[in-house]
């Protein structure tokens, strides 16, 4: 069972696609609405000239939401990805807990680069996730909304579940919609280092296919960029969190890398 500065998450929980992951107990949740964050980061090998900025990045996103005013209210899930000799690899950083259960200090070695890219499934694996905790939380009559940071540096090219077929991934975010299991949900493509025109078509097509909400392309991984990423996750959570209780979805922030 995970554990992250001393938490233990005590549900374990399947999706549908039997991609398991760990969660809070609902009923341990004191608050009638909540906004759920997922933020799921490539652990490839090509990410290793950057991977110490990349574990800043996730600490600090999760540490400028700890300051929002709607702090009490954002259950944060973290994953990190790859794939080595066939196997996909989705490690869950932390399950779905509260800001304040989670010791950011603690990500330091959290990512240990190598392997392909899984990015279908590991986008799979986390809407997935949405909808199965979201559901428990709508049927203790919870609301709830919630937004998906997914962070590449490359095309996919070691799923297995969802190998070659990204449409899965709408298949289950329709899913969402449809049953209304969250009042929203926001999926946000993140490019790091997708400078060449090629690799930007490619997350295009993975954005619409897949029906994801938007791609953002940062550019080169520097320090610099990085941390405006986090910034940009930070603000972002915090505009899907004020929607929340509107009936819709927020807007696409204004941010420039």
């Amino acid at each position: 069972m995970p554990k992250l500065a001393g938490l233990s998450l005590t549900d374990v929980n399947k999706t549908l696609s039997g991609f398991g992951y760990t969660s809070m107990s609902v009923d341990k949740l004191g608050a009638s609405e909540y906004t759920l964050v997922g933020i799921v980061v490539d652990k490839t090998g090509s990410v290793s000239p950057f991977k110490d900025q990349l574990e800043d990045m996730l600490a600090l996103s999760l540490e400028s939401c700890k300051k929002s005013p709607r702090a009490l209210n954002l259950v944060a899930r973290s994953t990190a990805f790859n794939a080595t000799f066939g196997k996909v690899d989705i490690e869950e950083i932390h399950g779905f807990t509260s800001l304040s259960a989670i010791d950011t200090t603690k990500f330091k070695g959290t990512i240990e680069p190598d392997g392909g890219t899984p990015l279908f499934d590991a986008t799979l694996e986390a809407v997935e996730a949405l909808y199965d905790y979201g559901k428990k939380l709508y049927q203790k009559q919870i609301l709830s909304n919630a937004i998906l940071f997914v962070i590449t540096d490359g095309d996919d090219n070691a799923s297995v579940k969802a190998a070659n077929k990204p449409e899965k991934i709408k298949e289950v975010l329709d899913k969402i919609r449809n049953e209304e299991i969250l009042e929203s949900v926001r999926v946000i493509l993140i490019g790091i280092n997708d400078t060449e025109a090629y690799m930007k078509q490619r997350l295009d097509e993975f954005m619409k296919k897949g029906g994801l909400s938007e791609y953002v392309s940062v550019g080169d991984a520097t320090k610099g960029k990085l941390a405006k990423l986090a910034q940009f996750v930070s603000q972002s959570t915090s505009s899907q969190s004020q929607a929340l209780g509107s009936g819709g979805v927020s807007q696409p922030v204004d941010f420039t890398f």
